[in-house]
């Protein structure tokens, strides 16, 4: 079964031996306890490691800045193992006004796990930010409300996007060459995971789930060029909206790995096995809240999505179109009795399926090349572009 956290179990509090030299951040320590309380907001997300501080800052009783860091180098092993197994533990980040450049993200209580993902070089990590601010970062934010025995979602931020991420640039490439060179992308990323991945026990399956999303974009990348050689321009356009849909659910899930997989894969089982008279009655629904809207929305997911909303605007509804098998299509080819249809008349041209595929697959590869330290010239895109895809 696939699984994001290994096995849980119980330990006797009297057994946990402390650190005597440990510092505490008492600002953490107050927001803790307010989070059992239910009182603040946690907002899910990933962040850089370029931007987040390890330890804290503490204003001293003569008005300077003290950095307080508890990390110790001898006790660091284990956790690059544990993620090189396939765990994405979570930081814990508070904003603080005393770091350097009038403040920033501070880490004062995973400053282990924040020195495994340098080490390793995943610069986007998950993150938890306590009290977090209602502005856009990078990445996507789910603000999650800690009251009661379940999770539920009080807001979602999407990222501010500057440029979308690309390999052909501006650069005009056609079909013949553009997917060819796509799937040798996605089968260098596939190579990296497994070569990334370590198998020591841990039972989580968390490469393997990057491994089979790049796999399944170079198969659906792979139908298109041949549907496509074949004359069959429809049927490519709708795998290419199908493999837009698979990247909207792995970038959530990417977001927030141990949050967002368990509860896609409760939908996926929960969908299997109901049928018409037994919809949505299932007690399992319970567990995911109000989660379900935004996981099974393609228009809620498409609003946070790295791709932006234009992006959705402009590409989906044609896609609609042709998956919803609109009457334009019919029509295209009941003039005559011809068999053939000239592709002048598509509606969808090569350049702008070229584009399409381009931005989808630099989204998706860069992300999954993030998780297992890919070098910097492959994460690092052919360059980028602010051009909207054009109706």
């Amino acid at each position: 079964m696939h699984r994001r956290l290994p096995e849980v179990r119980e330990v006797d509090i009297a057994t946990l031996k402390t650190d005597p030299t440990f510092v505490f951040d008492n600002k953490l320590v107050n927001t803790y306890a307010a989070l059992n309380r239910g009182e603040v907001k946690v907002g899910v997300t990933r962040m850089a490691t370029t931007e987040i501080h390890a330890g804290f800052f503490r204003r001293e009783a003569d008005g300077s800045i003290t950095h307080v860091q508890n990390f110790k180098a001898s006790r660091a092993s284990g956790l690059t193992e544990a993620i090189r197994n396939g765990l994405r533990p979570s930081l814990d980040l508070q904003w603080s006004p005393h770091a350097p450049g009038g403040g920033g993200y501070v880490c004062a209580d995973d400053e282990y796990s924040l020195a495994a993902y340098r080490d390793l070089n995943i610069a986007v990590v998950p993150c938890r930010v306590l009290r977090p601010k209602p502005i856009s970062g990078s990445e996507a934010a789910l603000w999650i409300d800690p009251k009661g025995k379940l999770p539920k979602l009080v807001r979602t931020v999407p990222p501010k996007l500057v440029a979308v991420a690309t390999y052909f640039g501006g650069r005009e490439v056609g079909l013949a060459d553009a997917i060819p060179h796509l799937k040798e992308l996605c089968a260098a990323t596939m190579a990296r995971v497994e070569c990334f991945h370590k198998d020591e026990g841990h039972d989580v399956h968390y490469h393997q789930m990057l491994h089979a999303v790049v796999r399944r974009h170079a198969r659906a990348l792979d139908t298109i060029q041949l549907l496509i050689e074949r004359g069959r321009r429809e049927h490519g356009l709708a795998i290419c909206r199908l493999a837009y849909e698979a990247f909207l659910n792995f970038y959530l899930d990417w977001l927030a790995p141990q949050l967002i997989g368990p509860r896609l894969q409760l939908i996926a089982a929960l969908r299997q096995s109901e049928s018409a008279a037994s919809r949505g009655k299932d007690p399992a629904w319970y567990v995911l809240t109000n989660f379900t809207d935004l996981l099974e929305k393609t228009s809620d997911k498409a609003r946070l999505s790295p791709l932006g909303s234009w992006f959705h605007d402009a590409i989906y509804h044609s896609l609609s179109l042709v998956v919803h098998q609109s009457y334009s299509g019919l029509e295209l080819e009941a003039g005559n009795f011809a068999e053939d249809v000239e592709q002048s008349q598509e509606n969808f041209a090569d350049r702008r399926l070229v584009q399409c595929l381009d931005m989808l697959t630099a989204a998706l590869l860069t992300r999954v090349n993030n998780e297992v330290g890919g070098p910097d010239e492959v994460r690092g895109l052919g360059g980028v572009s602010d051009e909207e895809p054009r109706s």
